[in-house]
């Protein structure tokens, strides 16, 4: 039924229910406490004269000689008095206006205990009675009711009262819940107008915050944040497109102006044969370029095949790394040193690890002057396995330092296609040093070469 009203008028309908049964309970609980406070009271005023109408009795010689009168001494109307013989119940003396239609059982009356004043409701009538010695042949039993026209007609005021009073107070928590329910989604409903404005198209807008440090700004900084790290990744994915769209045009480009110049007129076999060279060579770079983006599409889930490993020996990982780019690296006359210090246990993905370290050495190698070294040592400092990776090549500004980890992002003096890569694999590297929770450092200097530094926990 509410399914389609607002989240206002069903606060506003969920309060009237509750209030009506809080009321409800409320007025019922005023009723049955009123109800017992006055059948006390009633119960009360029935024992002091039954006790007042017993000391008359032990005043008197003869039961008969007692004028039977505490209607009128008391004030109390109606009051019916009757005593009975305890021998065979049947009546000693009574008043005159004692009602027909109050019987007595005498399984009941037999069960009483001497000197106990006990109370019973019968139909219309409260009784209170008690048995006692008169004298040493006679046990009586002083009989006194009234009616409940009292009782009755003082609860019945209550409920005219109640059906008077709780509506008005419904009707005023009504309109009190209303006002604060409309009074407490008002920011809502500005945040919500302010929202409406902000598009993918333009997501610098953001909301108006206030000093208050309630639920609400509270929800408004959090969007904030939410739209700034949105806008990030909107400006991201579009310089990610512009440089991937440039990327993979260029060698394609490259290959169709080799075609077309070939097919303009008969070539030597040597030139068909350098033209398919030059054009596999672009070929390589693409398809190493949609490898890597491929890479780095993928969710941490996808890359993980495995159960995380513990590595009992890191350092044949770096071997292995290190044996992998060997060729490349005699292709660029560099030699590479390892250098162990510390062999220690982490618990890590191997095939992620040994991917990271070769694209570090793949760049250590592309931007190292020839016949120059790179080295490469594992110790431990700080509670901390590292492992660096340091090479003497033409090292990086220290403005660039904080950009190298962006996608397709390259110095400028790597901007050039005989240093080769995709500009790919340090984000590669950062993806993979972020699954093990680990820190990667840089430390460059330019002309002098620069070193990369792994750092893990020690697990």
């Amino acid at each position: 039924m509410t399914t389609n009203l607002s989240i206002k008028k069903k606060l506003l309908i969920y309060s009237f229910f509750i209030q009506v049964i809080v009321l409800v309970i409320f007025s019922f609980s005023i009723y049955k406490a009123l109800e017992i406070s006055t059948l006390d009271r009633y119960q009360a005023t029935l024992k002091v004269i039954l006790l007042d109408i017993v000391d008359d009795l032990k005043e008197k010689n003869n039961i008969v000689d007692n004028e039977l009168d505490e209607e009128k001494e008391y004030n109390f109307e109606p009051l019916y008095i009757r005593i009975l013989d305890n021998k065979d119940n049947t009546k000693i003396i009574q008043t005159s206006n004692f009602p027909n239609d109050l019987h007595s059982d005498n399984t009941y009356l037999d069960s009483l205990k001497d000197g106990v004043i006990n109370f019973q409701e019968q139909d219309i009538y409260l009784v209170s009675r008690i048995k006692i010695n008169f004298n040493a042949s006679l046990k009586i039993i002083v009989e006194i009711a009234t009616t409940k026209d009292m009782l009755w007609t003082t609860l019945e005021n209550l409920l005219y009262i109640l059906f008077f009073i709780v509506p008005i107070v419904l009707i005023f928590a009504v309109i009190g819940g209303n006002f604060l329910i409309y009074k407490s989604f008002s920011p809502i409903e500005k945040v919500l107008e302010e929202l409406k404005s902000i598009t993918a198209i333009d997501l610098t807008a953001r909301l108006k915050s206030s000093n208050n440090q309630d639920e609400i700004n509270q929800l408004i900084n959090e969007i904030n944040n939410l739209l700034e790290r949105l806008e990030s990744s909107f400006e991201r994915i579009s310089q990610f497109s512009s440089d991937a769209s440039h990327e993979l045009k260029t060698p394609l480009t490259i290959i169709k102006g080799e075609m077309e110049i070939a097919l303009r007129k008969d070539r030597s076999l040597e030139e068909y044969k350098q033209t398919l060279n030059t054009s596999l060579e672009e070929v390589i770079v693409i398809e190493q370029t949609i490898n890597d983006l491929l890479f780095l599409a993928k969710n941490e889930k996808d890359l993980i095949s495995n159960d995380m490993q513990t590595l009992t020996y890191f350092d044949e990982i770096i071997d292995e790394s290190i044996n992998e780019v060997k060729n490349f690296a005699k292709l660029h006359q560099i030699k590479i040193k390892f250098n162990l210090i510390d062999t220690i246990e982490i618990r890590g993905y191997s095939n992620l690890l040994k991917i990271a370290i070769k694209n570090i050495l793949k760049n250590a190698i592309q931007f190292s002057h020839e016949n120059s070294e790179i080295l490469v040592k594992s110790y431990k400092k700080d509670e901390l396995f590292n492992i660096s990776i340091q090479d003497f090549g033409i090292g990086i500004e220290k403005k660039e330092q904080n950009k190298i980890f962006e996608k397709f992002y390259r110095t400028d003096k790597s901007r050039n296609k005989n240093s080769g890569g995709t500009g790919l694999g340090m984000s590669i590297v950062k993806k993979i040093i972020d699954i093990h929770k680990a820190d990667v450092t840089i430390k460059s200097k330019e002309n002098f070469g620069t070193t990369i530094i792994l750092s893990f926990k020690n697990k």
